[in-house]
């Protein structure tokens, strides 16, 4: 407690807002992993879309049955990011570039092909 007053100054009010608390680091890791390309979070929010609005859409809950707003949150609820975002990104059309994303889509296409999928992310 000492060292968070150290660091933060007096706290008044609820205490866990004001403390921003990281998940642990695992042994021989870095907070910065997946950045580099390696790692289940180093693919783009639209690759992940891309991979689960397809899923959805296997599962019958896909855009094209449902209302977008409410897939949209679903996707956002279960990628971690913004829904609004995602809304936009998938009104205006999931684009992918050969350039920025083929490694993320060799690697997602790999596994989907470990798991003998009958799709795969495509450019």
């Amino acid at each position: 407690m000492t060292q968070i007053l150290n660091n933060y100054g007096p706290l008044r009010g609820n205490v866990e807002r004001q403390i921003i608390v990281t998940p642990p680091v695992k042994e021989g890791g870095s907070r910065d992993a997946g950045k580099d390309g390696e790692g289940a979070r180093a693919t783009t929010v639209k690759v992940r879309a891309s991979v689960l609005l397809e899923l959805m859409k296997r599962a019958d809950i896909g855009l094209d049955k449902r209302d977008r707003t409410k897939v949209c949150r679903l996707a956002a609820l279960v990628l971690g990011c913004d829904y609004k975002s995602l809304l936009n990104t998938v009104g205006e059309g999931i684009s992918l570039n050969k350039t920025t994303h083929r490694k993320e889509v060799d690697e997602t296409n790999r596994l989907l092909d470990d798991l003998e999928a009958d799709f795969r992310v495509k450019f």
